[in-house]
Formats: C-alpha cells, sequence, structure tokens
C-alpha cells in the first residue's frame, strides 16, 4: 500500500512539472482552460506547418498570437483566412467557451464538423468557407443561439439541410451554397425572422420551396439555382422586390 502511495504522489508529481514547463506556463492573460484549447489546436492542425503562426506557443502572451482576440480576459476571436492549415476541424474549439468568431476561410480543413462546436453558445460568426469540409452538417449547430452569421460554403458537404437551423433566431446570413446538399428546404428556415441573406444555390436540392420564406421580414437575397428539381414558385415569393428575385435564379 505505501509502494502505491509513493507511485501515486510521484505520478502526481511528474504531472505537474509537465504543466508547469508546458506552454501554458506563465499564461495569466487568459484561463488555463482556454490556453490549453489553443495548444490542443496549434498541436492537432501541426501548427508548424502553417502560413503564418507568429507568437504561437514562444510567448506566454496568447492574446498576441497571429490571429487571436482576447477581450477582457477571453478569447473571442480565432481567424487564420489563407493560412494553408491543412487537417481536421479540432474538438478543442468547443473549449473556447467565450469564442464569437471563427473564421477559417480559404484552408483545407477536411472531414466532419464536430457536433460539439455547438456548445458554443455566444458564438456570433462561423465563417468556414471554401474549405475541404464533408459529411453532413451537425444539427447541433442549431443550439448556437447567438449565431448571427453562418458561413459554410464552397466545402464538399452532403445530406439534408438541418430542421434545426431554424431555432437561430439571431441569424441574418446562411451561406450553403456549392456543396452537395440534397432532399427539401426545411420549412423551419422560414421561422429566421431576422434572415436577411440565404444561399443554397448549386446543390442538389428537390422538393417544394416553402411558402414561409416569402413571410421573412428582413430577406434581402434568396439564392437557389442550380439545384436539381425545387417546385414551382410559391405564391409568397411570386411578389418579392426584383433585388430579391434576380438572385433566385442564374443571372441572364
Amino acid at each position: 500500500m505505501k509502494m502505491l502511495l509513493w507511485l501515486a504522489l510521484g505520478l502526481l508529481s511528474l504531472g505537474a512539472c509537465v504543466v508547469e514547463s508546458g506552454p501554458c506556463k506563465g499564461v495569466k492573460e487568459i484561463p488555463m482552460a482556454e490556453c490549453e484549447a489553443l495548444v490542443s489546436f496549434y498541436e492537432a492542425t501541426d501548427g508548424s506547418q502553417w502560413k503564418d503562426n507568429r507568437g504561437w506557443l514562444q510567448t506566454d502572451k496568447p492574446c498576441s498570437w497571429h490571429g487571436l482576440l482576447c477581450t477582457d480576459g477571453h478569447v473571442t476571436r480565432l481567424s487564420l483566412n489563407y493560412n494553408e492549415i491543412s487537417t481536421k476541424l479540432p474538438i478543442a474549439l468547443s473549449q473556447l467557451k467565450e469564442l464569437r468568431v471563427l473564421s477559417l476561410n480559404f484552408n483545407e480543413l477536411y472531414g466532419s464538423i464536430p457536433p460539439e462546436l455547438g456548445l458554443l453558445s455566444k458564438m456570433e460568426s462561423m465563417v468556414l468557407h471554401n474549405n475541404e469540409l464533408s459529411g453532413s452538417i451537425p444539427p447541433e449547430l442549431g443550439d448556437m443561439s447567438s449565431l448571427i452569421k453562418l458561413d459554410l460554403e464552397g466545402n464538399n458537404l452532403e445530406g439534408n439541410i438541418p430542421p434545426e437551423l431554424g431555432s437561430l433566431s439571431n441569424l441574418k446570413w446562411l451561406g450553403l451554397r456549392d456543396n452537395r446538399l440534397s432532399g427539401t428546404i426545411p420549412p423551419e428556415l422560414g421561422e429566421l425572422s431576422n434572415l436577411r441573406s440565404l444561399y443554397l444555390s448549386n446543390n442538389s436540392l428537390n422538393g417544394p420551396i416553402p411558402e414561409l420564406l416569402g413571410d421573412l421580414p428582413n430577406l434581402g437575397v434568396l439564392a437557389l439555382y442550380g439545384n436539381e428539381e425545387l417546385g414551382a414558385l410559391p405564391e409568397s415569393l411570386q411578389d418579392m422586390p426584383e433585388s430579391l428575385y434576380e438572385f433566385m435564379f442564374p443571372p441572364d
């Protein structure tokens, strides 16, 4: 028993040394959990191969690391566009609980979108366009209650559009065009009362166009062209302004 106790104490001491000497040693700008999440993100995406990784793991001031913005002692923005990131999207991002903006467009991200990102309830803008993401859109993204912009365009996403996205009451911009989405347009999107722009073009959507889309008071852009067999234009959309209608089908 005494030997086991000494062994346990030894392991605890070893773990403490690892933490103390790790990349988060001395970090006081943000909580340790957020620092560890950033380190996990860097390591999972092979950060040493990024086009620009200035400051990452090199200083104890993570708020100065390239692409990061901190507010009130928390990481609130992670923006690493055009950075030659070629990997799966790490689950570690879900530990950045105060994150407001995630922008990773024009990289080479592949694989599925982690459903755990739905835990980021304070996220306002998630921009992942022009990558190589595949699989279905996680319905858990409908839990991101603060989301204003969701841009997943230009990927290889497939399957149905989750009706759960209709729960994003603050959403103003939804971009899903240039993917491989199929099935019908969920009528739940007609509940997005703040929606201004809806881009669904160049997918494999079919079936009826929801009547409720014509009742959205703030909708200014609707792009539906380049899909398989969408139904006739519902009456609620036939009297929409020309500025909206011209985006429904390809320009002449």
